[in-house]
């Protein structure tokens, strides 16, 4: 690559030219330049400034490489010419940079440094997840019992003994901080934290709605599985540069909407059990990572925090189940559910035609079959993750609130749909028993003329 081809960053420039002068200074020491063959027993320039600025041989190695490129290595060709005139004289050499001991002595000292370096970051990491603990104030690692209503039958005295059924609601995929712009999507939807919170509201009037007027009625409490992706949390370098919010702002507004609609469910049905899991987009590594994955995510902390807050406040009407293995299993009456966010099923993708009905279908097959050798049998498996609503024999998958974005639009061409999270009713006999999607947009309808009619 010839000169001033490479454009750099001025972050970039000033570590090339910090490396320039890292090799220039070990050139001066008698260590050989970039280019000139190096003994078996010397120490080249570049391995010696590598030593001294305490990074990889190669990371100093790419550096000067990229100096060289820019044209920022004069510093060393300056050194070179230097430590040629002085040998020419007569100077003492140290011949081909022969390591002397005291090199020798100070490459080892370099060397314990870097690992002390590392070795401290290592444990701040570690810290860092003790202080979340510490922070929530709560045993993360115990699993609590599920509310007793859960598994009660009780009666009502409407028309004789009736058992109340118990409401369902899954909150899903609410993405929080993104923004999706109406004309890279065809119009189909817009989405930004002021439409997110619109949606929210219309989710609780709904449920609420339609448990009070449309439902069994006379319910013991309610459940609402926190399924993840709560946040945008910039996992894209597209979402980090186009996120209306970054991850903590997000999670900041987050918390403070959980705890005010999980007061309000607790006011409207008198108890609230969240079984709650992390999704996705909540992780804060760059890939995911399966030891201690709640610890590195965004999700988790979120629960952390809010069921902090009720207990802060005395507030017992609101249970979490939070495990750590990010799988949660718990029973309606005799009806048993695992709620997973839907994105470790151990599957991949789809095709164009039948989209992700796929993988979610031989997912559920291998969630069941390792739940079972578990000791952890299910009826139904609930995930968010995919993007749309499913009904499945033995899975449902809710809708996102977020709705349609471009990825949808472009890379998968899926077909649009009206953002919704799904409720539903559980019988104690009957098991589940009415279905509803909660739409949280008006959905576009012709001009209503009669209540039933026949196509001319």
């Amino acid at each position: 690559m010839k000169k001033g081809k490479f454009v750099a960053s001025e972050a970039d420039r000033a570590l090339f030219v910090a490396a320039a002068e890292a090799v220039a200074a070990a050139v001066r020491e008698g260590h050989p330049p970039p280019g000139v063959r190096v003994r078996n027993d010397a120490v080249g320039a570049i391995r010696r400034a590598a030593a001294s600025a305490g990074v990889a041989v190669n990371t100093m190695r790419h550096r000067y490489r990229r100096a060289v490129e820019l044209g920022l290595d004069g510093p060393v060709r300056e050194a070179a010419s230097e430590r040629r005139a002085q040998v020419s004289d007569g100077a003492p050499d140290n011949p081909a940079g022969r390591v002397t001991q005291a090199q020798r002595e100070q490459a080892l000292r370099d060397e314990v440094a870097r690992l002390k370096a590392d070795l401290t970051a290592a444990l701040r990491e570690g810290n860092e997840q003790d202080a979340i603990l510490a922070l929530v104030g709560r045993m993360a690692k115990h699993d609590p019992v599920p509310p007793a209503w859960l598994t009660e039958s009780r009666t009502s005295g409407r028309q004789g003994p009736v058992t109340p059924e118990v409401p369902v609601v899954m909150w899903s995929d609410w993405h929080f901080g993104e923004k999706v712009c109406p004309d890279d999507v065809n119009g189909a939807n817009a989405y930004d934290t002021d439409i997110a919170r619109r949606r929210i509201d219309r989710l609780l009037a709904s449920t609420c709605d339609i448990c009070h007027n449309h439902g069994p009625g006379n319910y013991p409490g309610i459940v609402i599985p926190l399924m993840g992706d709560f946040i945008s949390g910039g996992l894209h370098p597209e979402l980090l540069r186009t996120d209306e919010e970054g991850r903590i702002p997000s999670a900041l507004s987050v918390i403070d909407i959980l705890c005010g609609a999980l007061t309000r469910m607790a006011d409207e049905f008198g108890r609230v059990f969240c079984p709650a899991v992390p999704g996705n987009h909540g992780r804060n590594t760059m890939r995911p990572e399966y030891k201690g994955y709640v610890h590195t995510n965004f999700d988790w902390l979120i629960y952390q925090l809010v069921a902090r807050w009720f207990d802060a406040r005395g507030d017992d009407r609101v249970k979490f189940l939070i495990p750590m293995s990010g799988d949660a299993l718990f029973r309606v009456f005799s009806t048993r559910f695992l709620a997973t966010h839907g994105d470790m099923l151990g599957v991949r993708g789809g095709d164009g035609i039948i989209g992700a009905l796929g993988p979610i279908t031989r997912g559920e097959i291998k969630m069941r079959g390792q739940s079972q050798s578990l000791g952890r049998s299910y009826d139904y498996l609930l995930i968010g993750h995919w993007h749309q609503m499913f009904w499945g024999p033995r899975v449902i998958v809710a809708n996102a609130l977020k709705g349609f974005d471009e990825y949808a639009g472009k890379a998968l061409r899926a077909v649009p749909s009206t953002p919704s999270q799904p409720l539903f009713f559980v019988h104690p006999r009957r098991g589940i028993t009415s279905r509803w999607e909660i739409t949280l947009e008006d959905v576009q309808q012709g001009e209503v003329t009669e209540w039933v009619s026949v196509a001319a």
